[in-house]
């Protein structure tokens, strides 16, 4: 007897079967994450030691790039001598950002730097008498607790002692990694004259290659028809563009909106009276740059720093954080930012978590822009193929409901 195969029904095993073979796969790429993020590091610890002034320029003017157009269009460019005089303008436009730069490191190292790392030696050094504190009000909640005829159960379960141990290994655990801090920031300190020489190397590549940007993209357009016809350099050149914006837009917009919160935050922990002000500021505004977790990261460490000195000042700096992350959710973020990368919020949760996972915090800021890059260059290419085909993206998305209907109908 011959047997009669549905083709619907394969049709859609098939699809279940590519789904679920997807899904192991992505499983265990993230279950080896640790594997392949350490190979990849090793890669590059490597590349960034060989090629650590070269990659310092590259970064250094594609940051500074949107604020020397900036000076050369709307401040020079409305000098009138200057008008017939590009190079001119861009010389003045680089040297005003430069000089921008320049003030902002004096004003980090002279002023920002002394009083953060003041802030934490303080904090290793109160450490003991926190902890005293800490324990002494656990053992005040146990006499309490035990006078409403508890024993029974604490002794059976230990749980006051299962506490104060657990106290005890993380404050240990804090303090040396307080420590650690404090050592590799003066490490650093003592060992700066070994980056001085790479930072100045990439600064200078960094003035040039702003200087000669115009030239740059010349000679990669020259290379490209090389390679490819003419309306796909059209089109390679139309997403580097897209791209650059998206990237420029994100970073830009996320640094601004760190920025404003760090300062409110400041002038908020000021206002309470809150010690390390200056500290937990900072942490705030730079975890703020890590969208969704970012704000929990940094609210977190400085909520229980303050709790050791007083409960009641630390709950008004968690209703305090919490006021300022639903502001810059709902009003600052919305209003600077904007649908900067265009992805939907479990694709950036994605992106942070892959991103951490591979390059650590770094990673979780850059993965957004990256991943939303990757969304954008797949969208077109599927835009391409549908247009080779003679399908419209209208079409393409509502074929399935047509089906559906077609076999009701029949």
């Amino acid at each position: 007897m011959k047997i009669k195969l549905d083709r619907r029904l394969l049709k859609y095993a098939f699809h279940a079967f590519l789904v679920i073979s997807m899904a192991i796969v992505v499983y265990q790429i993230l279950e080896n994450m640790g594997y392949f993020s350490g190979q990849l590091m090793v890669l590059w610890k490597w590349i960034r030691r060989i090629l650590s002034p070269f990659i310092i320029g590259i970064f250094a003017a594609y940051i500074l790039n949107p604020g020397v157009r900036r000076f050369e269009e709307s401040v020079y460019g409305r000098i009138k001598l200057l008008n017939n005089n590009t190079r001119t303008k861009r010389m003045l436009s680089i040297s005003s950002m430069f000089l921008i730069v320049i003030l902002f490191f004096v004003m980090i190292f002279v002023v920002v730097t002394p009083r953060v790392i003041t802030s934490i030696s303080d904090i290793v050094r109160n450490f003991p008498e926190y902890m005293d504190n800490t324990i002494a009000f656990v053992e005040n909640l146990e006499v309490s607790l035990r006078a409403q005829n508890l024993d029974a159960f604490f002794q059976e379960f230990q749980i006051i002692e299962e506490i104060e141990d657990w106290l005890e290994n993380g404050f240990q655990y804090i303090r040396e990694s307080l420590d650690e801090i404090i050592d590799m920031i003066f490490f650093q300190i003592t060992n700066i004259t070994s980056g001085i020489l790479n930072f100045l190397i990439g600064m200078i590549m960094a003035f040039y290659l702003l200087y000669d940007k115009n030239l740059i993209k010349k000679n990669i357009n020259k290379v490209l028809y090389t390679i490819f016809s003419k309306e796909m350099v059209y089109k390679i050149n139309d997403f580097g563009r897209d791209a650059d914006d998206l990237f420029g837009r994100y970073i830009v917009g996320r640094s601004i909106d760190s920025f404003i919160i760090g300062v409110i935050a400041f002038i908020g922990l000021s206002i309470l009276g809150i010690p390390y002000r200056m500290l937990f500021s900072i942490i705030i505004g730079v975890t703020n740059m890590i969208p969704y977790f970012g704000p929990y990261l940094g609210g977190i460490p400085v909520i229980i720093v303050t709790m050791f000195s007083s409960f009641q000042e630390a709950l008004w700096v968690a209703l305090f954080i919490l006021a300022l992350q639903q502001f810059d959710g709902l009003v600052l973020g919305p209003k600077i930012l904007g649908d900067s990368v265009g992805i939907r919020p479990i694709w950036i949760i994605l992106s942070i978590y892959v991103g951490g996972r591979i390059f650590g915090i770094l990673g979780m800021f850059l993965g957004v822009p990256v991943f939303a890059v990757i969304v954008m260059f797949l969208e077109r290419l599927i835009a391409r193929r549908l247009e080779k085909r003679g399908i419209s993206q209208g079409e393409a998305e509502s074929a399935p409901h047509r089906r559906e209907n077609a076999l009701k109908d029949g």
